[in-house]
């Protein structure tokens, strides 16, 4: 599952900026749809730390993350980077980052947190040693 489209990537990067891009001789809708895998590959390897995945419904915080990748994937696979791509990368990295130590989250569609195979609405988990009743001698 992709978090974002070629729709959303013209949208917040402009409508002419995949044809900048992208080489004349390369065909850019397939270009474009492998970079999204890609970055719904990176996108997923953070949130499977916290979440179960698929997720039922993405959410669109992700959005911005999935097309900041899939540029950053397209600029290096054709010699394109730029500052404003590379720092754009790293800005969604991060955030993927804190959502998955649990410092962010996934906005009002908050899945269920994974915790050692069990799920948690609230993301909240509680751990404790066995009861020991034996009496101790010093």
């Amino acid at each position: 599952m992709t978090y974002a489209t070629k729709a959303d990537i013209e949208t917040l990067w402009g409508a002419d900026f995949l044809g900048d891009l992208l080489p004349e001789d390369v065909d850019g809708d397939a270009a474009v749809e492998t970079a999204l895998q890609f970055a719904a590959s990176e996108i997923d390897a953070h949130l499977s730390a916290r979440y179960e995945l698929p997720l039922a419904m993405p959410p669109a915080i992700l959005v911005a993350p999935a097309s900041n990748i899939a540029v950053y994937v397209l600029a290096n696979r054709h010699s394109s980077l730029t500052t404003t791509i590379e720092e754009r990368y790293e800005q969604s990295v991060e955030l993927l980052k804190r959502i998955a130590e649990g410092k962010a989250g996934l906005g009002a569609a908050e899945p269920a947190i994974s915790v050692d195979g069990a799920s948690s609405d609230s993301g909240a988990a509680f751990f404790a040693d066995p009861r020991d009743w034996r009496r101790r001698w010093p």
